[in-house]
């Protein structure tokens, strides 16, 4: 289906085909009629499925000949809002669209400036909901033409951080008189209450609801087994050999530490995290975007939203705290129908996240990385009845230590000796783990090697 289906102006769609914007995706099929009717929507897709343009499309067809705000776009961070603007702009540069005016409001900028630039109005405004919410505070500003508002990323709005902001946002328009459109890859708790208040449900549109991150993604746990994970980073960039390559970090200090050892080791990288300035930031997508590197380590800054096409791979050098973290890493390859994978470093000291992921449905292969490539690895599930008995020698360790730590009378000073015994007991153990797996992989080489030289 194209988006000549569709009943959008002629100018329009010929400024789509000029652009390259053809066949539509599911969510795009879904919400363009209703958002050209002026519906409410809440939209549920996974990520990398082509929301942005479902409600910028229909935003721009029906923009009206006067100078007020008429659509208001809010996304989570600045990135997000100024690739929204991006792509509003392609439009907007073309006759007989140039004659609307787009303007983004993000945090960083000058206070004084915005206010200013905001009261001599836009068409339609894209910002960052802090900025955003004290613009429409503190500005006098004509509202009445106002029709749509719309909440990108919404889960990563609704949150604990932005949620009273958001509330702030709605106390001041008429909720009862606007579009609201709401997208989003997963519909959180906190979403849903906030649905509850100021939308319908009724309004849900869930496509692909079976995946939260994208169809043509393929997942693997690769079992680092203790190994130097960043030895094991080049390895994977050698054997992988990938034409775009997102490793991310979950920190900004594990992801500096990763740039700077791909750099010792003269492989050039992109760098994108929150320590950046906005300029510096700016010109690192323009780069990446520009195919200046194959590697680009970052963030969960860039997990949200960002459209950076032909990610051929994504590594999950640290897996992220939170699932819905992982879904939209992921979702940062296989984007608009292509394909991609998803590989996640783990051992048995960090296999939460992998057990929850598991337990969410993620279908995921098992991998371990050797000099020579990829190999299978025993599936995470029945590893973990072996971490069990381990785990309870290693109880049964630490009781014995803290007993004979404490003595049979408690003095001064008892924590500390105990804390002292208890973590001696704990590095002994990991040590000893980790003799057992190289005495494992020394006994499974000789034996390749025996069977190399019989055959």
């Amino acid at each position: 289906m194209q988006f000549r289906a569709f009943n959008l102006k002629t100018d329009l769609l010929n400024i789509l085909d000029e652009l390259g914007y053809k066949n539509l995706t599911k969510v795009q099929e879904l919400v363009i009629p209703k958002a050209l009717k002026g519906e409410n929507i809440i939209a549920k897709s996974e990520t990398g499925s082509g929301k942005t343009h479902s409600f910028i499309v229909p935003i721009i067809n029906n923009l009206e000949d006067n100078n007020n705000i008429q659509a208001i776009i809010v996304d989570p961070t600045k990135e997000l809002a100024q690739q929204t603007y991006d792509f509003i702009v392609q439009i907007l540069s073309k006759e007989p669209f140039n004659k609307f005016k787009v303007k983004l409001f993000s945090a960083g900028k000058d206070l004084t400036k915005d206010l200013k630039s905001f009261e001599n109005s836009a068409n339609i405004i894209v910002a960052t909901p802090g900025r955003l919410s004290y613009l429409l505070n503190n500005a006098k500003i004509d509202l009445s033409s106002l029709k749509t508002i719309v909440l990108d990323e919404a889960d990563m709005l609704i949150d604990k951080t932005f949620i009273d902001t958001i509330n702030d946002i709605f106390k001041i328009v008429d909720k009862n008189k606007i579009q609201i459109e709401v997208f989003s890859a997963t519909i959180s708790n906190n979403v849903n209450d906030f649905l509850r208040k100021y939308i319908s449900p009724d309004y849900l549109l869930t496509v692909n609801e079976e995946n939260k991150s994208a169809k043509n993604v393929k997942h693997y746990f690769v079992n680092t087994k203790h190994k130097d994970k960043y030895q094991l980073l080049l390895d994977f960039i050698k054997i992988k050999n990938p034409y775009l390559l997102f490793v991310f970090a979950s920190s900004k200090s594990e992801a500096k530490k990763i740039y700077e050892f791909l750099a010792e080791n003269r492989i050039k990288s992109g760098y994108i995290s929150g320590e950046l300035e906005k300029r510096e930031r700016r010109s690192m997508l323009r780069r990446i975007k520009n195919d200046e590197f194959r590697i680009v380590v970052c963030t969960d800054l860039a997990a949200r939203g960002l459209d950076i096409s032909d990610v051929s791979e994504v590594l999950n050098f640290s897996l992220p705290n939170n699932i819905e973290y992982y879904y939209h890493r992921a979702g940062r390859t296989a984007r608009i129908g292509k394909n991609g994978d998803c590989y996640s470093f783990y051992d048995n000291d960090s296999i939460n996240i992998p057990l929850k992921l598991i337990k969410d449905g993620l279908t995921v292969e098992y991998l371990k990385l050797e000099k020579d490539g990829f190999k299978e690895d025993i599936p995470l599930v029945k590893n973990i009845k072996h971490k069990k008995n381990i785990d309870s020698d290693l109880e049964k360790e630490i009781k014995k230590a803290k007993s004979m730590a404490m003595g049979k009378q408690v003095k001064p000073g008892y924590k500390r000796k105990v804390k002292t015994a208890i973590d001696k007991v704990k590095r002994k153990h990991r040590r000893e783990i980790i003799r057992k797996d190289i005495r494992r992989q020394r006994v499974e080489r000789y034996k390749q090697e025996a069977f190399n030289e019989r055959n």
